[in-house]
């Protein structure tokens, strides 16, 4: 696949995809983005020192297809592997993957087709659950009455989840280099700082960067559902940062006077990881980390009680976790 032949006036695309531990399904990922009909891409492999057989299946892919480039370097965490491909990018647009998922051939081409016809900022469109026996096509159960809105109606459809969860991630999505650049065009890097969230603090600060999105209603990202994965986590120093990540983006929001409604969405996601969290601690016991959950789960209960409305089993969960908490805490004095 050495030769590939481009326009000049195509958007060059850049795909970072960190890369840790995954050798057994990173073959699919891979071939899945060099596929693409879409040719201009750049593909930047940045292995996060595994040690498996992942750095041999990236080098042998940058063989086979110039189009790729591979880093390789000591393990740093995700967002530490995501900055170092953010670094060496050229792109004029910007999109993630994860090493463990793998993408519709025709993504890229739709992404891209959307954001030059309505000047967009940000392209997004929806994606399946990959289970091991089974596959869900995630549906978005509100309207997205127009193509293209702005950066209001975007941060609607990424927080409000029951309505609207097609928007869900950062890996759905393609960015214009310029919403993720500042004033000296030096791009935005993830917080390293964070083992777990990094990526929910990243599309905060983009989504405040943007004039303009677009929408389109096709599942063309498979995101693999894995009880291994980061997001399923049982250490509880990473899950304190998933809970750091959703306080810190609060904090940005209101620093830029971003509207209520979209805040208050934002802060039920904080009270729903920190009661999810909460759980874990009472497990294990720990009740300095659980008293942070504690304080977070009363400071917004307001807002989750408002926002679930609709789902009493949803209420009834964060009510009887609380009380346990309060119990546990409470006992140590």
């Amino acid at each position: 696949m050495g030769d590939v032949h481009m326009t000049d006036h195509e958007m060059r695309v850049s795909i970072i995809i960190p890369i840790y531990n995954t050798a057994k399904y990173l073959c699919r990922c891979l071939d899945s983005v060099i596929c693409q009909t879409y040719r201009n891409l750049e593909i930047i492999l940045v292995d996060d020192g595994s040690t498996d057989t992942s750095p041999q299946i990236c080098d042998e892919y940058a063989v086979r297809d110039d189009r790729v480039k591979v880093i390789h370097k000591s393990n740093g965490g995700e967002s530490s592997a995501r900055n170092v491909g953010i670094k060496i990018s050229s792109g004029d647009c910007i999109g993630f993957l994860d090493c463990d998922d793998w993408i519709e051939p025709d993504m890229y081409e739709v992404l891209v087709s959307a954001m030059e016809k309505n000047d967009a900022d940000i392209a997004a469109s929806s994606w399946i659950k990959e289970f091991p026996e089974k596959q869900v096509k995630v549906c978005n159960i509100g309207k997205v009455p127009y193509e293209s809105f702005g950066r209001k109606e975007m941060m609607h459809y990424v927080y409000k989840r029951d309505m609207y969860q097609g928007f869900a991630y950062m890996w759905d999505k393609l960015y214009k280099r310029e919403i993720l650049e500042d004033n000296q065009k030096h791009i935005m890097m993830f917080d390293e700082s964070l083992e777990l969230g990094g990526d929910v603090l990243y599309l905060a600060k983009a989504l405040l960067s943007t004039k303009k999105a677009c929408y389109i209603d096709k599942n063309f990202y498979h995101y693999r559902q894995r009880a291994d994965s980061g997001s399923h986590a049982v250490d509880l120093k990473k899950r304190m940062d998933w809970l750091k990540s959703y306080n810190m983006t609060i904090d940005l929001f209101e620093s830029n006077s971003v509207d209520e409604e979209t805040l208050v969405y934002v802060k039920r996601f904080l009270v729903y990881h920190s009661t999810d969290t909460a759980e874990i601690a009472l497990d294990q016991g720990n009740t300095d980390e659980l008293a942070l959950c504690l304080k977070n789960m009363k400071l917004y209960q307001s807002e989750y009680r408002m926002t679930n409305a609709d789902y009493p089993d949803r209420i009834e969960w964060f009510e009887n976790t609380m009380n346990r908490a309060e119990a546990a805490c409470n006992e140590v004095g």
